[in-house]
């Protein structure tokens, strides 16, 4: 896809792409499947640069860090892209805005790869279910047998 040209005609693309085909995410769902539906927008902003607004939607199946459950997290991801001519077009890091992603127009050639990236992007470093939604909490079983220790309490010095 040339990005330049596909951002300046202002074009469309959208689809489905299935969890499977992403092995970044192997490690990072509880299980590897599901579909991720992208729509990629082109435009020309107000500074007319041309730009590619990429916005993904998935429900994934991650494992809650609370209670070691699975739990449903509903992704929704927009996000806004600067294309440049060329690697050497891209600004500094040092003088880069953080609020603006710029990338080379010929890195849009892997539209699977573009969405995977923007799928790790948006998941959560550790999930967990709302608190007190935790289902499956561990419950540690609990005995009536005096504890092997309380025999210590009687070595103590008054």
């Amino acid at each position: 896809m040339d990005g330049l040209n596909f951002a300046r005609e202002g074009g469309r693309l959208q689809g489905e792409l299935a969890v499977a085909r992403m092995p970044r995410l192997e490690d990072l769902l509880e299980e590897h499947s599901g579909i991720v539906h992208y729509v990629i927008v082109g435009a020309v902003n107000a500074q007319g640069r041309p730009v590619l607004d990429v916005r993904t939607e998935a429900t994934l199946p991650l494992l809650c860090q609370r209670c070691l459950g699975r739990m449903d997290y509903e992704l929704r991801r927009k996000s806004r892209f600067v294309l440049v001519e060329g690697h050497q077009d891209l600004p500094d890091v040092s003088e880069e805005d953080p609020n603006i992603e710029t990338i080379a127009a010929d890195a849009l050639a892997d539209i699977p790869d573009i969405i995977e990236q923007e799928v790790v992007l948006g998941l959560p470093i550790a999930p967990m279910h709302p608190q007190g939604a935790c289902e499956s909490a561990v419950k540690m079983p609990r005995d009536d047998k005096p504890s092997p220790f309380a025999v210590l309490e009687r070595l103590k010095r008054p």
